[in-house]
């Protein structure tokens, strides 16, 4: 981080930043009309194939303080065919609105993340896959405040940590024993850290279970000051599962993921971050019809920080849920789900995924 930021005392006064009334008329037109699009999509008849089945939700923590490392993605356990190939846009936004403090510690995470990536994956061998992912992350003063507490309100869930707050205002701080670490309070948009992705089938193709090996390597290519980058390289190895026919005639089924993340040492909170993480998934899906697939996931991670504060220093547990519909005959699918948080605060406690993929031969 830069010196400056690590030597000035925690402000006690917090500007808000509210978003142009014409930009974020211009926002909720957009967001309005992609929508559109996705309830269009729903209508056009598409032949569900199997690997779509138990495809999961590619979501991970988006806290922006965990997100700069290199926590992979829930990956699909049925990898690319040999000499086939598939490409994965993808765009998550999320609403932050905590915070807590310790004797000597205090965390602010105030604001949205919208993280937009590009997957794409190549079938290279007899049952190897090679792939890279190339995220853009964007932090913000936003424009869900509102809606998230009548959210919130609708299903009887607490809104104390929003409501003594200014609206749509971006601050991200975390400070330690009265200095500075890591703050951010202007818009900022850039490249995050590169992954570059590797993957084994270990188990012959089958239309009962699948296993695969999974590795990535998170190239330090954001900026730290940003928070789009931790500065360090990560390498991550876990094992995927599928059984896509789980309970039989039901047509419904599950997938999972567990795995490590050893961490190299970075340049935000390096004295706090640890070396390594485990982490995992879990996940149920039900084909209820030929052209909608719903889903119901849980993604879980150990602490990042030997902090006391939950936004860092404790284990996480988020639940994603929606549905996938298949398209162009099966070649593709769009995924539209909603990520809300479980156990402790590490997790922000709303979130929407959007992703659409497609598959070549």
């Amino acid at each position: 981080m830069k010196e400056p930021g690590k030597h000035r005392p925690v402000v006690q006064r917090y500007t808000q930043l509210c978003v142009n009334p014409g930009r974020q008329h211009r926002i909720q037109s957009a967001l309005a009309g992609l929508l559109g699009v996705i309830v269009l999509w729903f209508v056009v008849p598409a032949v569900a194939q199997q690997s779509l089945w138990t495809e999961p939700f590619a979501v991970r923590n988006q806290n922006p303080l965990i997100l700069v490392y290199g926590l992979p993605a829930t990956a699909p356990a049925e990898l690319v065919a040999t000499g086939e190939s598939s490409l994965q846009l993808q765009f998550d936004l999320t609403n932050n609105s905590k915070i807590s403090e310790s004797s000597r510690e205090r965390v602010i995470l105030d604001g949205e993340t919208y993280r937009t990536a590009l997957i794409y994956k190549q079938g290279i061998a007899d049952g190897w896959q090679l792939g890279v992912e190339l995220p853009l992350i964007a932090h913000g003063s936003g424009f869900m405040d509102n809606f998230i507490e009548n959210w919130h309100d609708a299903f009887g869930l607490s809104n104390s940590d929003r409501e003594p707050w200014p609206k749509n205002r971006l601050l991200f701080s975390y400070s330690d024993n009265g200095l500075v670490e890591a703050e951010i309070t202007d818009r900022t948009t850039g490249v995050s850290d590169l992954q570059l992705l590797l993957a084994r089938r270990l188990t012959p193709l089958s239309e009962k279970s699948s296993l695969s090996f999974n590795a990535s390597l998170k190239l330090p290519t954001g900026d730290v000051d940003r928070l789009q980058g931790s500065g360090a390289a990560d390498l991550a190895l876990w094992l995927s599962g599928a059984a896509p026919e789980l309970f039989g005639d039901w047509h419904a089924g599950g997938y999972l993921h567990a795995g490590i993340l050893f961490m190299g040492k970075g340049d935000l909170l390096p004295d706090r971050q640890r070396s390594h993480v485990l982490f995992g998934s879990v996940g149920l899906h039900w084909r209820a019809w030929p052209w909608l697939i719903l889903k119901a996931q849980i993604d879980t991670h150990g602490p990042f920080y030997d902090s006391e504060l939950a936004q860092l220093g404790k284990s996480s547990a988020m639940l994603t849920v929606g549905g996938s519909v298949p398209v162009e005959q099966g070649a593709g699918a769009i995924d539209l789900a909603i990520g809300e948080n479980l156990a402790t605060n590490a997790v922000p406690d709303f979130m929407i995924n959007l992703a659409y993929r497609h598959y070549f031969d």
